[in-house]
């Protein structure tokens, strides 16, 4: 998965997810089907109307987050998310964006923190997923 520069643009921006319904479960609400929670989504446009380069750092970083809580199940998936996670944080690092902001949006209830764990036990040795790490270049 990979984000648009109609995401990073906002064509597509969703409308505010209901709060119960968005933290009732991992996924929360996706409306347009980007990959990225619209709240985490919402929160990253508000904070930044003006950086298009910071948007799309923290809107890819955002989707690799959120992979961790929705499609990691083994030690061959989680591999396959920490490669594009890595460069999701190789993006984020090279625009000036914040990661741990991302981080904090993505990991905002106990349900979300324990799935990250959980996760992460089964954390094995990772290469670069190569390739330039912004799929958005602005």
């Amino acid at each position: 998965d990979k984000i648009a520069i109609a995401d990073v643009m906002g064509e597509n921006l969703p409308p505010a997810p209901d709060p119960t319904e968005n933290n009732a479960t991992l996924m929360g609400v996706d409306a347009n089907s980007n990959g990225i929670r619209d709240d985490v989504e919402l929160a990253i446009f508000a904070e930044y109307p003006n950086s298009a380069k910071i948007r799309a750092a923290e809107l890819q970083y955002a989707m690799t987050e959120q992979m961790f809580l929705t499609r990691v199940f083994d030690t061959g998936t989680w591999k396959a998310v920490a490669e594009e996670n890595g460069r999701a944080h190789t993006c984020i690092i090279d625009s000036g964006a914040n990661r741990k902001e991302v981080e904090t949006l993505t990991f905002n209830t106990d349900l979300r923190t324990i799935a990250k764990n959980n996760a992460f036990e089964f954390t094995t040795t990772v290469g670069s997923a190569g390739g330039i790490p912004c799929d958005v270049s602005l």
